[in-house]
């Protein structure tokens, strides 16, 4: 079942727009696209208070391995 989001689709393409920009200006290839997403989405999850930080995480890779099918 698809999630709601609490942002709206112009938020959404808004921010991976600017995202995907900066890599583009990088001429960034896949593997170092992955590696900075991947240690973005580290950085932030490290943000999460620890006693959430898993279900957090779980959520997340749910919801990429969904998107990614």
């Amino acid at each position: 079942m698809p999630q709601v989001s609490k942002y709206s689709n112009a938020q959404i393409e808004k921010a991976l727009n600017d995202v995907l920009s900066v890599l583009q200006d990088q001429s960034a290839t896949i593997d170092f696209s992955l590696m900075t997403l991947g240690n973005a989405t580290s950085h932030v999850l490290n943000q999460v208070p620890s006693e959430q930080r898993m279900a957090v995480l779980e959520s997340f890779v749910k919801a990429l391995k969904q998107s990614a099918s």
